[in-house]
């Protein structure tokens, strides 16, 4: 197997896990048809295995895969985690349990760039005070007590002031202002259906505070995806839990259904209860990256028939693919 991505040059990481291909983090597999791809990890795109490295490959992948999680899925491709592990299962998957392990650590990486601005803040801040008051002979234990407390919402002001990510501003459609619009204004953004899309996002203006416009689309689910971020930081209590947000998804019986009800009850974002909009986050950021696997693997199947076409010639090989189609990897795999 290469080291190196085929069409970007990178260095492919991670060892490959089960499949012993010695390289790949993230591995697509299609057991119907005995393809295998290495997912390059900067420019995204499916490197096919060699021939010769795939068919019993696959089934040690195969047999990972069942023991993992899925993250997401259409009727085409599924998102599974394993053990550190991304595996991306062409064809329609088994019924496996609905994953938390990707959103639980998320909640990890937003606490740990939390604490990276609040440790250091926090430190520098008390050891100034207690030089001073030392030499003044003051005490100091409220204001230690209170620091942590008071870098948390300096940190969440800085999150809160960040600039949305639009090509271009909108202007208000009430007062005609250039909606320059920070991850805070999203608390008042309200989510709505969307004939064309799969929701669209009533922007609040931030000069007259009326709706003022409407992103639908990717800017939508871009701008959506920062405020809830922010409000997520604003929470004074309880703990954001991934296990609960995923239940919630599977109870309005998976993310297309929970945007949809979301959608058709027209809230704004900071009236949505906190693990419900954990929920709504966890279901846009994967019908987004599934989406996005299923059409990178539409392209690379593209790219697979005409290779394996061309180096399909032994008769050993062929009786090899001719045993694995007529087996199937799953009894509700269909035959053709």
């Amino acid at each position: 197997m290469y080291r190196t991505c085929a069409f970007c040059n990178s260095k492919l990481d991670g060892d490959g896990g089960p499949s012993g291909l010695g390289v790949g983090r993230r591995l697509a597999f299609d057991e119907w048809k005995s393809r295998l791809w290495v997912i390059c990890p900067k420019c995204s795109r499916w490197n096919l295995a060699p021939l010769d490295d795939r068919l019993e490959r696959i089934e040690a992948l195969a047999r990972a895969a069942r023991e993992g999680r899925v993250a997401a899925a259409t009727e085409q491709v599924a998102l599974i985690r394993w053990q550190g592990y991304d595996f991306v299962r062409v064809g329609k998957p088994p019924r496996l349990e609905f994953a938390t392990w990707r959103y639980g650590e998320r909640l990890k990486a937003r606490q740990r760039e939390q604490l990276k601005f609040v440790v250091p803040l926090t430190v520098a801040t008390v050891g100034l005070a207690v030089a001073v008051n030392v030499a003044a002979g003051g005490s100091v234990g409220v204001f230690v007590w209170n620091m942590p407390r008071m870098a948390r919402w300096m940190y969440t002001g800085i999150v809160g002031r960040r600039a949305v990510g639009l090509v271009e501003p909108p202007i208000c459609e009430r007062c005609g202002s250039v909606m320059r619009l920070r991850a805070k204004h999203m608390a008042h953004a309200r989510v709505v259906p969307d004939a064309k899309a799969d929701l669209g996002l009533v922007l609040s203006c931030p000069s007259c505070h009326s709706d003022g416009a409407m992103l639908t689309g990717p800017e939508a689910q871009a701008a959506l995806r920062q405020g809830l971020t922010y409000l997520a930081l604003t929470r004074r209590r309880g703990r954001e839990r991934a296990e609960d947000a995923a239940r919630l998804v599977e109870g309005a019986g998976g993310p297309e259904r929970l945007i949809r009800d979301v959608a058709r009850r027209e809230l704004t974002l900071r009236s949505i209860a906190p693990d419900r909009r954990l929920a709504l986050e966890m279901a846009v950021d994967e019908q987004a990256e599934v989406a996005g696997l299923e059409r990178q693997w539409r392209e690379a199947e593209e790219i697979a028939e005409i290779a394996d076409g061309l180096l399909s010639t032994t008769a050993e090989l062929e009786a090899e693919l001719r045993r694995l189609k007529e087996r199937g990897p799953d009894s509700g795999q269909p035959s053709g």
